[in-house]
């Protein structure tokens, strides 16, 4: 198998100049807290992200400085949380990956409540920087990559709403 190839970090502050913005929005008639919960609960990715096959915890499960790897088709990243505030704001910046088609990624999810029921409003956008060998293949694939990450926000929301 491939080995990992560093990716450049980031921080919140380089989102406005991602080269690739693309963004997933639903609403959930569950609480902001309750959203949170799901998007934290990091191995049960796969049932609701499209194209995540597994996730590990590789360093502190929670909080800022958080470290995971996410496994999707034919590949992989390593990621460390960079904003991690319940019910409000969840991000990560890409530390590394293979094959490495990324120079930096951000992925940023923000939830506001809505409502007189507590219902969530999710936002959840990925920040692409690709390598340059990479670029032509994400200018292929970016629709898809599109329509995956608003399927997965919607099941987001459907599953956070899910009795308990």
């Amino acid at each position: 198998m491939a080995t990992f190839k560093p990716i450049t970090e980031r921080n919140l502050g380089w989102i406005g100049s991602a080269p690739i913005t693309l963004t997933g929005r639903s609403t959930s008639t569950a609480s902001p807290d309750a959203v949170f919960a799901e998007l934290a609960d990091h191995e049960r990715w796969p049932e609701w992200f499209v194209n995540v096959k597994k996730v590990e915890i590789i360093g502190p499960a929670d909080g800022v400085g958080a470290r995971r790897r996410v496994f999707i088709p034919n590949g992989a990243v390593e990621e460390r949380f960079i904003a991690w505030e319940p019910g409000v704001r969840w991000a990560f910046t890409g530390t590394a990956g293979r094959p490495p088609i990324f120079r930096s990624l951000v992925e940023d999810c923000q939830l506001v409540a809505i409502g007189d029921q507590g219902g969530t409003a999710i936002t959840y956008t990925m920040h692409i920087e690709p390598t340059t060998w990479a670029r032509p293949l994400l200018a292929v694939i970016k629709r898809g990559m599109q329509k995956g990450l608003q399927t997965s926000m919607e099941q987001l929301a459907l599953r956070a709403a899910r009795p308990q």
